[in-house]
């Protein structure tokens, strides 16, 4: 989620943006109706995705800062919280912070590991496997390496999009560049026999270490982020990213207020096209982590704003679906207040809205939920 590089700059600020021809209202639709609390320790939930063959949601729970192994956990269709598998800590770093998350056409979770938000800026985020048999997560293995800040992920098909939300820890300067990976799963290959997967083996996967991002060909798109209204207080690119039902990717800058639509070719990797569906002025203060819903609207968090919006790419129409004032206090959070929040998943005719709470941690640790029904979007986002 996604995946914040203002942890790498230290800012935490809140800003407010006027409303403009692009935005329906700045009034919340409806407000959530109840909060899935999180088990002790875990801290900032993120990345969430729907398990395709049991309908439950996984959710990651990065490690940020702090050394150790990470979870994933699962959220039942009763939304019971339990843990689903557990994510061994990067050998040098000490340190897994898994963002974004997604279920390939194979059956296997892929995730993006984003070192940076956990403390190392160095070029050491991850993409991550984890193998499932029968359903159920086996081991996981690690499939790219290299990557500054990897951030949101997606797939559509056979192709992984990830979003590199920083591309040099050495650039502070406003305006700078992201932007997105494409690998294709097939890159990624076993050599250990079936009855050694079984056994936990060590991982087999082919590992790719990625180039500077202009230098690599997997980095299939950029774009630059100025935060310029804010004088660069907000120096997050590349965050969020979702797929409509065609392939058209949606990437969100977060920095600017934006999302971007980009065309692809039917190789899914090269840009036909690109354009701002928005203007950066609606009522939203950021773009964080997003879903694409079947009829074609971005549903996303506002991490900067605290609410949750929803935007018709059509016409860049976007309406607050719900939103609170930040570091709500515990009674609040029990009834589903937000509180930091940086994803959303799409379940059931409800929206599940993650809290990462990077700023003050208080307890306790929630998922929102909200329910969808009864509003009349079509109407809202002509």
């Amino acid at each position: 989620m996604q995946k914040h590089s203002f942890l790498c700059f230290a800012a935490a600020a809140l800003f407010v943006s006027a409303a403009t021809l692009y935005s329906v209202s700045a009034e919340p639709l409806t407000k959530p109706v109840k909060a899935i609390v999180l088990p002790e320790g875990q801290l900032h939930p993120d990345g969430m995705t729907v398990n395709p063959s049991t309908g439950d949601i996984v959710l990651a729970v990065p490690k940020v800062g702090d050394k150790g192994n990470a979870w994933l956990l699962k959220i039942g269709k009763d939304d019971s919280v339990s843990n689903y598998f557990e994510l061994p800590a990067h050998p040098e770093t000490g340190r897994v912070t898994p963002l974004g998350v997604a279920f390939g056409p194979d059956g296997h979770l892929y995730i993006a590991d984003s070192q940076c938000l956990g403390g190392n800026p160095n070029h050491k985020s991850r993409v991550l496997r984890v193998v499932h048999e029968n359903g159920k997560p086996l081991r996981s293995e690690v499939l790219v390496t290299g990557m500054t800040q990897a951030n949101g992920l997606e797939i559509f098909g056979n192709k992984i999009y990830v979003a590199e939300t920083q591309i040099d820890p050495s650039i502070v300067e406003t305006p700078f560049t992201s932007g997105v990976f494409c690998f294709d799963i097939a890159e990624f290959s076993y050599a250990a026999p079936r009855r050694l997967l079984r056994n936990n083996a060590a991982a087999n996967a082919k590992t790719l270490h990625v180039l500077p991002y202009a230098k690599d060909p997997h980095f299939i798109f950029s774009f630059q982020t100025s935060d310029a209204d804010r004088k660069g207080e907000w120096k997050v690119g590349a965050n969020g990213v979702g797929l409509s039902k065609d392939g058209t990717l949606y990437v969100a800058n977060f920095g600017d207020k934006k999302i971007i639509e980009v065309k692809l070719a039917r190789d899914g990797k090269t840009v036909k096209s690109q354009r701002d569906v928005n203007d950066g002025k609606g009522p939203n203060e950021s773009v964080d982590g997003l879903k694409v819903c079947p009829k074609g609207y971005i549903f996303f968090a506002d991490y900067v704003g605290n609410a949750v919006c929803v935007m018709n790419p059509a016409n860049g129409k976007t309406a607050v679906v719900a939103k609170n004032p930040p570091n709500p206090d515990e009674a609040a959070k029990k009834t589903g207040a937000f509180d930091r929040c940086s994803e959303v998943c799409l379940r059931d005719g409800k929206l599940y809205v993650s809290n990462i709470d990077l700023v003050d941690l208080s307890k306790p640790h929630t998922v929102s939920v909200i329910d969808l029904k009864g509003i009349n979007f079509d109407e809202i986002l002509k």
